[in-house]
């Protein structure tokens, strides 16, 4: 399942897609290993403190209740604390945040006020151990919340090193390889495009040099005899080459090539009532004569090649053929 490719149409964008994600992936791999080795480490620091603090709770929790034995010991009145109920709070737990490579790691803050709760007790006798039994069991407690808020801490650590190390595996084994699988589908099958595409160009190639041999094999052998031909054979020749592409031959039955594209172009031009110059057969126009007699004499600084120009292009006729015509 982890070599499986993503179902992606192979070309030239998706294949620059996939290697940008392929480059992502890794560098989230990268970053992810270098945040599980900082999770590792502030564990690491955690667990030592925690060993340490245990020592110390130990012995703090060990003076606190020989204080309360000493205190017995000594005859202290411990009788108001039973009968009276304080209502007023000597200590106060606060939640606090900190972040460690983005991980929000929650801790305890004890704060102890000055407010004394049971003022009466020792009242008679032991005043002064009761005293230090308070404040060996604030000192207890303040090591007791410290404890708890570096096991807290080593909680939350624990679980964001395993997310991260299962993110880690996922883009390591899952899904780096299914982008590297896509990846190199996507550049095998464009490289089978453009073998395909390179293959074809050459048969194309192939064909235009197979359509010129077979025109040049025409050529050759259209004008000659049967005997020529079988002499031609002998030689090598062929008398019809083979070619994937078919040409018209019927240029090569016309003698006069030029005189058929003459008549194209003058029934082309006929079809627009346009008189041809080099036409025989047109008749010149009797007025021509007469119009430019009179744009001469309405306009006498024109020029005479302007003059002999639309006397060519008007057909119109020689001198000669005008001075008999007024003879």
């Amino acid at each position: 399942m982890s070599n499986a490719k993503i179902q992606m149409f192979p070309s030239r964008a998706n294949a620059v897609i996939m290697n940008q994600k392929i480059l992502a992936a890794k560098r989230g791999i990268r970053l992810l290993m270098r945040k599980r080795d900082a999770i590792d480490m502030k564990l690491r620091e955690l667990r030592n403190q925690m060993a340490n603090k245990e020592d110390i709770l130990d012995d703090k929790m060990r003076k606190a209740i020989f204080s309360v034995t000493k205190a017995n010991l000594l005859g202290t009145d411990f009788k108001p604390l039973i009968v009276t109920n304080s209502r007023v709070a000597s200590t106060y737990l606060r939640k606090r945040e900190q972040k460690i490579v983005g991980v929000t790691l929650n801790y305890f803050d004890l704060e102890i006020t000055d407010n004394t709760p049971f003022p009466m007790v020792g009242l008679s006798c032991g005043g002064q151990q009761v005293q230090k039994v308070r404040k060996s069991f604030q000192m207890a407690l303040h090591e007791i919340v410290e404890f708890a808020s570096l096991e807290y801490m080593l909680r939350l650590l624990k679980h964001a090193s395993h997310q991260t190390n299962m993110r880690v595996n996922a883009l390591e084994y899952v899904v780096l390889p299914q982008l590297t699988a896509t990846a190199k589908y996507i550049n095998s099958e464009l490289e089978e495009f453009e073998r395909e595409d390179f293959y074809r160009l050459k048969r194309s190639q192939a064909k235009q040099l197979e359509a010129k041999l077979a025109f040049t094999e025409l050529i050759k052998t259209r004008n000659m005899t049967e005997e020529e031909l079988e002499k031609y054979v002998k030689r090598g020749g062929n008398i019809q080459h083979r070619a994937d592409v078919a040409f018209d031959s019927s240029a090569f039955e016309s003698h006069l090539p030029d005189q058929s594209l003459r008549e194209v172009y003058l029934q082309r031009h006929s079809i627009h009532g346009v008189k041809m110059k080099y036409d025989e057969h047109a008749a010149p126009d009797p007025n021509i004569a007469e119009f430019l007699q009179r744009r001469v004499q309405r306009d006498p600084q024109s020029s005479k090649a302007s003059f002999i120009s639309l006397r060519t292009h008007l057909t119109l006729p020689s001198s000669s053929e005008s001075s008999s015509a007024h003879e």
